[in-house]
């Protein structure tokens, strides 16, 4: 079958109008939030689980692949396009199936935007705790995919601690559903797990179930503010000691602080070498308490001023810097990489003495971002990919940086996935015997490698 006829089968299955097949289609969904791009046949947008089926009986019948796609927000090269597939564009399949606040769930389909929830959520006293800093545009078939975090992730957990089922359309064209509404784990093996952080490689999501929460009663937001960045990734492992967790708990150093004030002019001190965002939420009269003792491991750290935001503008501007920070650094350098290494919380100081040595040794400039209650840290490497000699640094350091978190007992990647970027180093971190069963689940889903192949590991 001619590429042709692949798209006038596409154009039968969806509607003319719900399939790009021209050289600026074909760019727009070629690249993501990587500096990688790449060009397929052609991008698809289905409307429902039946478009779903029949895409993929079409593709092992004219035997090309699938590449599945949400808001192209991710930061690991997975959604990259490459020879003869067609990209699966779930951003229209965006509807909100139910919310049944009586028994915690929400049904939805992939594309929807994680904000989109959020507010229609709120409307209702409730909320759905997963926030990847690009909530506004990134889609809940995404975060799944990649089992996103956030700011909340500390208290809260990850994208799969919120899964309770799915619907997808397995690589042969069989529709499945795995868990549903009940809180409790399915009999037989947790296939629902196993699809969470899979990176589209072995099913198309059409149907989420989360688990959502009433809103807390309370919350307060505090900001604290460092001299030096040590003293602020020390504070973090601090509290963590002490038993206590705070809904949020951000890092920002010097350089992010100044392109994020760039961006914002939030009112950041630009002069400072760090900053925490400090959230907690829960009942209102233990407020007080939980700001008294956080305020005084703030003290111990040499921290060099504490205060309360004390209002909700005050509040919406420390997290508008905070959430347009990575895009910010534009401004400084035309490029960069983003790592996503997570490390043990007790181990946090350490890994940002780590990257700093290693943009010393690199001669590069690193911006280090984290959700630091957690250990997962984002530091960004800019450069200027137009400088080759400049780029062969750059990944030197990005090597640098995962053996470091690997040899702390820390993990590759805390919530953007493996994708293209970060196979080459998968075997660091796992044994051949790890990686052969990694290689058996995938087989045993998609034998064909129809879906999302190259991804996490080549086969």
């Amino acid at each position: 079958m001619t590429e042709k006829d692949v798209v006038e089968r596409l154009e039968e299955i969806v509607g003319k109008k719900n399939v790009q097949a021209d050289k600026i289609g074909l760019t727009s969904y070629g690249y993501d939030a990587t500096l990688l791009s790449g060009v397929g046949m052609a991008t698809v947008f289905p409307l429902s689980t039946e478009h779903v089926v029949k895409l993929v009986k079409l593709a092992n019948e004219a035997g090309f692949t699938l590449i599945p796609r949400g808001a192209g927000t991710n930061l690991s090269g997975g959604t990259i396009p490459d020879g003869r597939c067609v990209t699966v564009n779930f951003s229209r399949m965006k509807k909100i199936l139910d919310i049944d606040t009586e028994n915690f769930v929400a049904v939805v389909e992939p594309g929807l935007v994680n904000f989109d929830l959020q507010a229609e959520l709120e409307k209702k006293g409730f909320y759905y705790p997963p926030d990847p800093a690009s909530y506004k545009a990134t889609t809940l078939g995404g975060n799944l995919a990649e089992c996103s975090g956030g700011p909340r992730c500390f208290k809260y957990g990850v994208t799969r601690d919120y899964i309770l089922g799915l619907e997808v359309v397995l690589p042969d064209g069989k529709v499945i559903q795995t868990g549903g509404r009940n809180f409790n784990s399915e009999p037989g093996y947790d296939l629902t797990r196993i699809l969470v952080g899979s990176e589209g490689t072995l099913a198309l999501l059409t149907k989420i179930f989360l688990r959502i929460l009433p809103l807390p009663a309370a919350k307060k937001t505090m900001l604290a503010i460092y001299n030096q960045v040590e003293d602020a990734s020390q504070t973090v492992s601090d509290i963590v000691a002490a038993g206590i967790v705070p809904t949020t708990l951000e890092m920002m150093d010097n350089l992010l602080i100044n392109t994020a004030e760039d961006a914002t002019g939030a009112g950041l001190p630009r002069d400072a070498g760090a900053l925490l965002i400090i959230e907690i939420d829960g009942h209102p009269e233990d407020m007080d308490e939980q700001v008294e003792t956080i305020a005084g491991i703030c003290k111990k750290a040499r921290v060099r001023e504490f205060k309360m935001a004390r209002t909700a503008a005050e509040v919406d501007q420390l997290w508008l810097a905070r959430r347009v920070v990575i895009g910010s650094v534009a401004r400084r350098r035309p490029s960069y990489s983003l790592q996503d290494i997570t490390v043990p919380r007790s181990m946090f100081p350490n890994m940002v003495s780590g990257i700093l040595q290693i943009a010393k040794e690199r001669n590069l400039e690193v911006g280090i971002l984290a959700h630091a209650g957690d250990g997962n840290m984002h530091p960004l490497v800019l450069f200027d990919q137009r400088i080759e000699e400049e780029v062969e640094r750059v990944h030197l350091a990005e090597k640098d940086i995962c053996a470091l978190a690997l040899e702390l007992g820390g993990t590759l990647s805390g919530e953007h996935g493996i994708g293209l970027l970060k196979k080459k180093y998968l075997t660091l971190e796992f044994s051949p015997v790890a990686m052969a069963c990694f290689a058996k689940i995938k087989n045993s889903f998609d034998p064909r490698h129809l879906l999302n192949p190259g991804k996490i590991m080549n086969l």
